[in-house]
Formats: structure tokens, sequence, C-alpha cells
């Protein structure tokens, strides 16, 4: 293991309490993956894939592992997960809708490498001792892991999602994973602890600003209804937990012209069972309740004629059923293809934006479509990634999961006068 810490002037900052090691996520997008040794203990803080490749990319090898902390269930933190119940029985410390919707993904993930025909580094067993090792938390309850005091704390990313805090001899890491300062539709804002002496922050929207949320919505809503009044279909790809049910509550006007395929389905009634994490859940089972839900193929060919609006996993069209939509769309210049956040660079869905081809490993097309791209992120902008910088007052902070980590990590340090770091995978800090 070597240690990078002395030559970027963390250690000796207040002395060394701990290591953190990178495995995933270090100046990218994807496979998030974070190790925290003292002595012999070893917490891993997400253990996610990246799925722009076939097959995904994981993070790197971790053993002796004293437990796992998962954020949330995108499987860009949680898609490698399984990996670490190979040979070992560690606790899995999540929240009940996380867990529920991580079992999901996995099962999801394990269907489509038998489909395209590649092999996962993990088994259906290793999957079941993951669920099994689970220990469910609420938030701001207190866990201990040796002799860290733990806790997780609502982040607004997507339902059941969380920050991760972890303190020992009067010393805090507050790991932010995805989060969201401003409340949407879905959720209210995170909900920060009082002080973090290390900040581990995601950095996604670094150095960028999102539109105003009430005019990003209406400009979304105007693309529908130019659709609508075409008669022709907007298509709209999400990720299935989160993105999806904000997307639906955006257009509850439009409800009775709503199909809703794929992943989305099983995600939706697995929140709507644990609604407290919801802000309206009322009105989010009411829009679910007037939609289409789409379950077989015949289904899915009357959607396409019948249905203007298609709102359908996977949002960087890496898979799923958008890619039935859009070949039956694609030599339709006046129908619509709306996406509605962030997309991985090297994705399908970037490179179907950036060109106007998709492209992936079975096929090429050009697609003749109104190609849109609508934020709607539940990611913190660059200024909400400041102002928690400042809630928080951290001593150090580093910076993670984003395309620019180290300007971030620049940016950071003149504006509050704290050491700051954009780490690679596999470097190793003192803090």
């Amino acid at each position: 293991m070597r240690s990078i810490g002395k030559q970027l002037g963390f250690a000796g900052w207040y002395g060394v309490f701990m290591r953190l090691e990178v495995l995933g996520g270090g100046r990218e997008v994807g496979r998030s993956a974070l190790s925290i040794r003292e002595r012999d203990t070893n917490i891993i803080m997400d253990y996610g894939t990246k799925l722009e490749t076939v097959p995904p990319q994981f993070p790197l090898w971790t053993k002796d592992v004293s437990a796992a902390i998962i954020s949330h269930a995108h499987l860009d933190h949680s898609g490698g997960l399984p990996i670490l119940y190979r040979d070992e029985k560690p606790p899995l410390f999540t929240n009940d809708v996380t867990l529920e919707a991580i079992a999901l993904l996995i099962k999801d993930s394990m269907k489509i490498a038998r489909k395209e025909k590649y092999l996962l580094p993990y088994s259906r067993n290793d999957a079941k001792r993951m669920v099994k090792s689970a220990k469910l938390m609420t938030y701001q309850e207190t866990f201990k892991v040796d002799g860290f005091s733990c806790s997780l704390h609502d982040s607004g990313h997507i339902p059941g999602s969380a920050g991760i805090l972890l303190s020992k001899n009067g010393k805090s890491v507050f790991y932010t994973s995805d989060i969201k300062l401003e409340p949407t539709r879905l959720l209210g804002g995170c909900k920060l602890p009082d002080h973090a002496d290390v900040l581990i922050t995601e950095s996604t929207y670094s150095g960028r600003e999102h539109p105003n949320r009430e005019a990003e919505e209406k400009r979304f809503i105007s693309s529908i209804e130019e659709a609508l009044a075409l008669d022709e279909t907007a298509l709209v790809p999400v990720f299935a937990i989160g993105r999806a049910q904000e997307v639906l509550l955006i257009l509850e006007k439009y409800t009775k012209k709503i199909a809703l395929d794929g992943m989305a389905k099983a995600a939706s009634e697995i929140i709507l069972d644990y609604k407290y994490h919801l802000r309206d859940p009322k009105r989010l089972k009411r829009v679910l309740n007037k939609v289409k839900w789409i379950r077989t193929d015949a289904e899915r060919e009357r959607a396409i004629k019948k249905y203007p609006i298609i709102v359908t996993t996977a949002a960087m069209m890496a898979g799923g059923p958008v890619l039935y939509y859009l070949r039956h769309l694609s030599r339709k210049p006046e129908a619509k293809v709306l996406f509605t956040g962030y997309l991985v660079e090297d994705s399908p869905a970037r490179g179907l934006i950036d060109t106007g081809v998709f492209q992936s490993v079975e096929e090429k097309y050009h697609v003749h479509c109104d190609i849109r791209q609508f934020d709607l992120s539940s990611h913190a902008g660059s200024n909400e990634l400041m102002e928690i910088i400042k809630r928080l007052g951290p001593k150090q902070v580093i910076c993670v999961h984003g395309d620019d980590c180290e300007k971030f990590a620049k940016s950071v340090e003149e504006k509050f006068n704290v050491p700051a770091i954009a780490p690679k995978n596999g470097d190793v800090l003192e803090i």
C-alpha cells in the first residue's frame, strides 16, 4: 500500500488517524468505492460498477473487510457489492429501501450478463450472502464498526440515499456520496451532520451550475407538448430509482398519456413500500395509479402506437427497453428523445446526443429524432457543493466522482484555504 498523504500536505494537519484508499470513483464517474483503514479495520463505503463498458468495470479488489456501508442503490455505487461476499461475510449497513432496491438491480445485472453472454465476478449465492448480511439502519442512528461510530444522513439524492459519517477518537470523516442540497418534487434536500474534520465529496457538477429548476421543468414540459401537438412520441430515458418517479411527478398533468416501462415499474413499487422516505407519497401513488404499466412485449408494441409519452429505463442506453423504442422511432424526425440529466462519458446515450448516432456493441444506426437534454439532476450543482463544504467546515477535502475533480479541488483550496485533493484510483491518503 503506497501512501501519498505527506506529499499532499494531509499528514501532519492534525495527525494521521486513518487511511483512505480509493478503490473506484477517483477522477471518474462510476464504480465508486472507498476503503477506510485503521489498524486491522477495513470499512468499505460503496462498491459500484461502471456500466458503460461490456462487461462492466468494477472497483479494485479488497479483502479482510470489517463492514460494508452502502450509500444508495444506484449501480455505480452498489453494483459490485456481491464481490465482497465471495469469500467473506462482513456486515452490510444500509437502510430498508436501499437494500431492496440493490437486490432488484443486482438481479437484473445478472440477467443482463446472461443475455449478453459475459461473466460477472460474483454468483447468485454471493448476492444471497450479501442480503443475509444486511443490518438495516435509520437515518442518524449510530452503529459501531470496531472502534468507529457510524451513521447515515439523508443525502436528498434518491429515496433512501445517505451520506456516511464515521468518527473515532474525536475525529470525523463524512462521505457525501451523491448529494442534493435543494429539494426536488420527489425528495427534500439533504440533512447534513453538524461538522466533519475530513469531507469526501462527490464532484459530478463541480464547476457547473444547474439552471433554474422551475424554468427547466417548463422547458421539458414544452418539448412534451410539442410532441403531443404533432401526434408524435416523446421517449424519456430514465434511471429506475429516483429519476423515473421525479419525471412522473413533473408530468402529472399528462398521466393518462404515459406508458411506464422497464425496471422503473418494480422500482416504483419498492419506493412506495417505504413512503416515509418521500416528500409527498400520496401524490406519487396517485400518479402511478394513472399511468400505463407495460408488462409484456405485446403491450410494448401497442404502447408505441397508443401512448405518446414513454418513460423507460435505461438512462444511459446501455440496455433495457429504451432500445426497443429507440429503434422504432429512429427514422421519425418529429419524434423526440428527451434526456433528463447527466450522461456519462463513453455511454451510448452520450454518444447519441453528441453525434446523432446510437452505437453499442451489437448495433449502430443514425437516429433522426429531435434529441434534447434537460437538467433535472438529483446531484448538487457547484454552488450547492460549495455551500455543503461551508456548512461542514472540514479541515481536509477529498474530491471524487467527477469528470474534473482536480479543478474542483483547486477551487476548494482557493475558496476555503484548506487542503483539497483529487486522488486517482489506487491512491492511499493519510487523513
